[in-house]
């Protein structure tokens, strides 16, 4: 026990004797959590559109007020033509072009069917996906307030909603932060950790001492989990005191999920470290291996929409679970009771990480 308890102190003043690597465990965390709240904590911006209005009449300019009026856009340019709106989308002026087409107040005071022409910009996706939506909000609107003015049929969609009332962009976005933070960066910060002293001679001394390989694996592990712990808990505390993130379940059993993926994500680096043979091999493998955690875990797109075959991989990644445990402790209240599956596949993922650091550990200089 006491070699063991020497081994983790050699390892923390390790840590303390290098300035960019406490830089980036102390430092990193909070930076990326203070960008990500000041970029998506705020209301927000508009996108830019251009409007074509054919019709000129009152009825039309009471749809530019409802599309106005939605925050998510903003009226840029007013086109003449057709041609003149889609120009100004396909050279990047606006993101999309809403034609009013001729006779659209007429048709509507008839209570006839007419349409609207939306161009957009396919090249940024999830934008037009957004105008689409947002679109179809306004029209919506517009329907509603005609129907009242000039007693037209219309139906009115009651939204409602659960685990609200409203969450924020902020707080949708704090899992996939803490989810970089607390898998890439230990991951990535441990996984050189045995390469590094290979590479300085350092690995050869400790291996002629009666010292075993579980020992070098548990002292690695705690050194590395005193210091990203520590990290961790003020990394909470800046997004809920500084930034007002709504915490729905228990705050400590945040911190318990959070400290599991840790764990996780420090025992895998532990494997690539007792693999690698030089720091740069260690560093690009686990990048190698953040990269499918970051397409196919939920960062960007739930999984159940993912094909069936991604679907099998999104099942053996760590952060798919953390995930799905952190945003429901966070957003929805739930207990650790409710997330036993998630809880259960982090310590067996854990625990097999762990096992295999010190099966692959070869205890010589090569």
């Amino acid at each position: 026990m006491g070699a063991l308890a020497a081994l983790v102190v050699k390892d923390i003043k390790q840590l303390l004797r290098d300035p960019k690597t406490m830089v980036m465990v102390l430092m990193m965390p909070i930076l990326v959590m203070v960008m990500f709240a000041t970029g998506y904590g705020g209301k927000g911006g508009s996108v830019p559109i251009a409007v074509v209005d054919l019709d000129e009449s009152s009825i039309s300019w009471e749809l530019i007020e409802a599309l106005r009026g939605r925050g998510q856009f903003r009226v840029e340019y007013f086109a003449s033509t057709r041609e003149e709106g889609e120009a100004l989308v396909r050279k990047g002026a606006v993101y999309a072009a809403i034609v009013i087409p001729e006779g659209f107040g007429a048709r509507v005071l008839r209570g006839e069917r007419t349409y609207l022409e939306l161009v957009l910009d396919s090249s940024y996706a999830l934008i037009s996906d957004m105008v689409w939506e947002a679109v179809i909000v306004a029209v919506q609107a517009f329907q509603l307030e005609v129907s009242d003015t000039y007693g037209t049929f219309a139906v009115d969609v009651v939204r409602r909603t659960v685990y609200g009332p409203e969450v924020t962009r902020l707080e949708n976005f704090v899992p996939v932060v803490m989810g970089v933070l607390l898998h890439l960066v230990p991951m990535s910060l441990i996984a050189v950790s045995i390469s590094r002293e290979r590479e300085r001679m350092t690995f050869e001394q400790l291996i002629v001492t009666p010292i075993r390989k579980s020992d070098i694996i548990l002292s690695k592990l705690a050194a590395y989990s005193i210091i990203t712990i520590a990290d961790m808990l003020l990394t909470m505390w800046i997004a809920v005191a500084f930034f007002d993130v709504r915490v729905r379940g228990e705050f400590l059993d945040l911190l318990a999920i959070s400290s599991l993926l840790l764990l996780c994500s420090l025992t895998l680096g532990l494997l690539i470290s007792a693999a690698s043979k030089n720091q740069l091999q260690a560093y690009q493998t686990a990048l190698f291996f953040f990269i499918p955690s970051m397409l196919f875990s939920g960062f960007f797109t739930p999984v159940e929409l993912l094909s069936r075959e991604v679907q099998l991989v999104s099942r053996v990644l760590p952060l798919y679970y953390f995930l799905r445990a952190f945003r429901n402790i966070l957003l929805r209240g739930w207990t650790l009771l409710d997330c036993l599956q998630e809880i259960a596949a982090l310590v067996v993922e854990t625990v097999g990480f762990f096992v295999a650091s010190i099966a692959v550990l070869k205890p010589r200089v090569e």
